[in-house]
């Protein structure tokens, strides 16, 4: 079952994320997704199974300039994790599914995603779930200070 976040569940969201970011500072990140979802662009959302949160889900409504999108806006999967014990038994995809149809409930045409180069799990599984690669990106960086 899906469930949107909350104050009374945010908690366990983070402590979910936090095995996806795990570079991250739990303080800064709780208080991050605290303020971000008290927005009608950023949303979150828990998957329960077995009585207990097994999955997050992060997407954001996007009007800036998305890689790869030919629209404005864009219903962006900002992030989405798992629970090893409970992958490949289509929780991630029931994730998308439930997606489209908010891009499709607030009128948007396109859904978009990224992952690092690396992450070819990542890839897969979104070219499995019907999203197509667009382009390859990579970053720059130059310290001059």
């Amino acid at each position: 079952m899906i469930i949107p976040v909350d104050t009374n569940n945010l908690k366990e969201y983070v402590d979910l994320a936090m095995l996806l970011f795990p570079d991250e500072e739990y303080k800064e990140e709780y208080e991050m997704y605290k303020e971000s979802f008290k927005t009608d662009k950023e949303m979150g959302y828990l998957y329960q199974a077995d009585n207990k949160y097994v999955g997050m889900m992060h997407i954001s409504v996007r009007s800036d300039y998305v890689n790869g999108t030919d629209t404005s806006p864009v219903l962006f999967l900002e992030a989405i994790y798992v629970l090893p014990d409970y992958r490949k038994k289509g929780v991630a995809r029931k994730f998308i599914e439930f997606a489209e149809n908010i891009a499709k409930e607030k009128e948007i045409t396109q859904l978009a995603s990224d992952c690092l180069l690396e992450n070819t799990i990542s890839e897969l599984f979104h070219k499995s779930c019907g999203f197509r690669e667009e382009e390859r990106v990579i970053c720059f960086v130059k310290d001059v200070g």
